[in-house]
């Protein structure tokens, strides 16, 4: 014991003796905002030419070499590049082709001025890339640095405002395609490797930068004289062929449509994309090459009306990120809502062109104020715009305040200054900034110069404080609706609140927001709720017959409802039960079969379920066999496996699944197979071990077998095999496949397996600072949200309540993810009759 304890002395004597002068200069872990300010302000010009060499198998390293190039104005303080990787990676630096001194601390690497000179630099760094933002398969591989993972692949100044160019070169496997955001230069064959060089790029953002390559199939297009090229692993031919001309007319109406609003042309050289199985997000806007998740776009042949506008919305807002957020980019990661809310806007402007026959109002309401809500009414909630010491917590401002609340408040703007205005000012911010940096408020301050009106206070309330407003209807001294006392001193929404009042014998009844443009809780009282219900799709020229009546007002019951305010949940269900087999509208059926999944597993007790089961299988059944739709009857096929609980409806699903079964125009896809052997084996009821097995070998997509190969652990009727299931997520390892491993969560905590499943909650969020490091922007959201999504106890939220309690100094934006999660939880232990 005395000799380690005079060793390790020795060891920090000789590490202190050995140590430059710039030792004291090492930053912390991440990207601070100090770092980042102070590189702002003493590099620029920045130009990146990076060489990898790619093996054929996922285990080998790969080996790169890069060029930095760049201006330094100053030489009062260590040079620090991001490299968050093992040390050992960093084979060496050298400084205009010398070897220099360097130190590799906190995953930065530490160059002391004395390596370094005033104006242009170019460094020479030999490395082994990391892993950990490369996820690799061994077909194929692709980047995902966003906010802050480029320096987990290759050293750079990782932050957004230090845009630079790149030009890459990949040696790779021979047959393997590659895609990167220059367009290729030249493409030869070396020691048995394809070399693909790639143009320099215009300036972007590390998080920006990005390449794939792996065995793909690829598609090239002229649409309107614009060249694209989609790269695919789908297997499925006929699949591809069935949708690909749409996708290719998708991106050349939206990249029209923006260089027409914007008055700018396209701003990068060229335009492809990827489309690659279980990718984390809907889409990722890197420029030149947009990556996207491939089931998002490859639609089945039965696609709802919701999922072919999800297509084109997704298409639209990734096209709208080539102006907004890879042009012009926020000057730091606080400020990812403003990319963000810009592409979500202008992406409902973009489709409705492509959908004309959509209630685009009503779609818009639809797809963003309940997404809004559901994280705005619970104790975690936060601003649009949020405060952010450090890079490294960066993906953790992602959510549906920024996707879902934002875009509702860029429509109120553009409402109260005008949609000429917003253009206008939209265009010299676009100019102003283009291919640089800029904040929410260089928008406000161009808008604000334009207009009489306060915009800076109304974005204080909108955009810089959380929650939303709470209204009540009064008589006094007039009919309105007013907005209650609000949580915050002082604190206005500035919004027009209309109602719609209604005459029933000698009542009078009001129906607040009736329009739905208003955000906040509008409360409802019995009476009207009852009214509407009995009235629903009321023919002629009642306001009932108006579809965003309909869902502004289903909205607003749901709401009363999570509230305590609302009908009992029985009631509630009713309701649903009666509103689905009058609605003609596809979005707001859509919406009731949701709200009917949420009430029939959260808020139903296991004897009322019991109760409700004959009559709920029996109006989705039929509904399903009725509707002419195919879209829709895809709809009803869903929820129906989702609510069948009954001997009658396990067969019916399982005669479907074995093809016994047929229902007219419903086709089920290998997509559709699966689930369904999935919610065959949740229910336990045959051979679960056959069933899987039978599906597993009818597969015959390569990923989605991979995919279920792992995910079936977690359907074992064997709790053991189930527990060890969950004990392999806690390596990092296994959750490289962040939608494979969701999958396996929502099994495990399905709510026929809740009660099982009570024990992993807490080791759950004892590695959610783990996920948050090691995982992608949304993974820390969605692994507690699927965590606690199947469960509806008081036990279970007590398990997040104590945790909390016991951790005070729980990381901010961590703490309100997990309250997030557990807010319907907790409404349902409340609320289950």
């Amino acid at each position: 014991m005395k000799i380690s304890c005079w060793l390790a002395l020795l060891i920090v004597l000789l590490f202190q003796m050995g140590c430059t002068d710039h030792a004291s200069e090492i930053p912390e872990k991440g990207v601070s905002y100090q770092l980042n300010e102070r590189r702002k302000n003493t590099i620029d010009s920045i130009r990146y030419n990076i060489q990898l060499d790619i093996p054929s198998s996922k285990n080998e390293s790969i080996k790169g070499i890069e060029t930095i190039s760049f201006n330094l104005n100053a030489l009062d303080s260590a040079l620090v590049l991001d490299f968050n990787s093992d040390s050992t990676h960093i084979i060496s630096v050298q400084s205009e082709g010398e070897e220099i001194e360097f130190e590799v601390a906190n995953q930065h690497i530490v160059i002391g001025p004395g390596g370094l000179k005033k104006g242009r630099n170019t460094l020479t760094i030999g490395f082994i890339a990391g892993n950990l933002s490369l996820n690799r398969s061994e077909e194929y591989l692709y980047t995902l640095f966003v906010p802050d993972r480029a320096s987990t692949c290759f050293p750079l100044f990782d932050q957004p405002n230090l845009k630079a160019t790149y030009a890459l070169t990949l040696s790779i496997p021979d047959g393997w395609e590659a895609v990167s955001n220059g367009s290729l230069k030249s493409k030869t064959t070396r020691s048995g490797k394809g070399v693909f060089q790639f143009a320099e790029t215009k300036p972007i953002s590390s998080y920006l930068f990005a390449f794939a390559a792996g065995k793909f199939f690829k598609t090239e297009k002229t649409v309107k004289g614009r060249s694209m090229t989609m790269y695919y692993r789908e297997t499925d031919s006929a699949k591809v062929a069935r949708n690909e001309n749409e996708i290719f007319n998708l991106h050349a109406k939206s990249l029209s449509w923006l260089e027409n609003y914007t008055s700018i042309p396209y701003p990068f050289e060229k335009f492809d994309f990827v489309l690659i199985p279980s990718f984390q997000y809907g889409g990722m806007e890197h420029p030149g090459s947009i990556f996207y998740n491939e089931s998002a776009l490859i639609l089945d042949e039965n696609a709802s009306v919701n999922e072919k506008m999800a297509r084109a919305s997704v298409i639209a807002h990734e096209s709208a990120h080539m102006w907004f957020g890879d042009l012009v980019t926020m000057d730091w990661f606080n400020d990812v809502w403003l990319k963000e809310v810009f592409a979500n806007f202008m992406a409902a402007k973009i489709v409705h062109p492509s959908f004309p026959e959509i209630n685009h109002e009503l779609r818009f309401l639809l797809a963003h104020y309940p997404n809004a809500y559901e994280v705005d009414r619970t104790a975690g909630t936060n601003p649009i715009l949020q405060d952010l010491g450090n890079l490294k917590n960066a993906g953790t401002l992602y959510g549906a305040i920024i996707y879902m609340k934002a875009p509702i408040v860029m429509r109120q703007l553009e409402r109260k200054i005008g949609g000429k205005l917003m253009r206008e000012s939209l265009g010299e911010y676009l100019k102003k900034y283009a291919y640089r940096n800029a904040r929410w408020d260089d928008l406000i301050q161009i808008i604000d110069k334009k207009t009489p009106l306060d915009i800076a206070d109304w974005s204080r309330v909108w955009v810089k404080t959380p929650g939303m407003p709470e209204y009540a209807f009064s008589n006094q001294p007039e009919a309105k609706c007013i907005q209650k006392k609000d949580s915050v001193s002082n604190r206005t929404w500035q919004q027009p609140v209309g109602f719609k009042h209604v005459k029933s014998g000698q009542k009078d009844l009001h129906f607040p927001n009736p329009d739905g443009t208003g955000y906040g809780y509008f409360q409802i009282d019995s009476a009207s709720t009852s009214y509407f219900f009995k009235n629903y799709d009321k023919p002629g020229d009642s306001i009932f017959s108006k579809p965003v009546f309909r869902g502004a007002v289903l909205v607003n019951v749901w709401e009363g409802f999570l509230r305590g305010d609302g009908p009992e949940a029985t009631v509630l269900l009713n309701h649903v039960l009666q509103a689905l087999t009058k609605e003609k509208d596809p979005l707001l059926t859509d919406y009731l079969l949701g709200r009917l999944q949420s009430l029939w597993w959260s808020f139903l007790s296991d004897e009322r379920r019991h109760t409700y089961q004959p009559e709920v299988e029996k109006v989705i059944w039929n509904l399903l066999n009725e509707t002419k739709d195919k879209g829709i009857k895809k709809s009803y096929f869903r929820t129906f496996r989702s609510v069948a609980l009954s001997e009658d409806a396990y067969q019916k699903m399982e005669s479907l699944w074995n093809k016994t079964l047929v229902i007219k125009d419903l086709t089920l896809s290998e997509e559709d197979k699966i689930s369904l052997a999935y919610d065959l084996a949740i229910r336990g009821k045959g051979d679960v071990k056959a069933i899987l097995q039978t599906q597993l070998d009818s597969t015959k997509n390569p990923d989605r077998k991979a995919r279920m190969q792992f995910v079936i652990p977690s359907l074992s009727p064997n709790e053991t095999e189930r527990d060890a299931f969950f004990e392999s997520l806690k390596k990092p390892e296994n959750r490289e496949k962040e939608a494979w491993v969701l999958d396996g969560l929502s099994n495990l905590h399905h709510p026929l397996r809740s009660a099982s499943a009570i024990k992993y909650l807490r080791p759950s969020l004892e590695i959610l600072q783990e996920i948050q490091l090691t995982g992608d922007i949304f993974f820390p959201t969605r692994w507690t949200n699927t965590t606690f999504s199947g469960h509806s106890s008081r036990e279970a939220t007590d398990v997040a309540t104590k945790f909390l309690n016991e951790h005070p100094d729980y990381p901010y934006f961590l703490r309100n993810k997990v309250l997030q999660a557990i807010d319907m939880p907790q409404r349902a232990a409340r609320l289950k009759r």
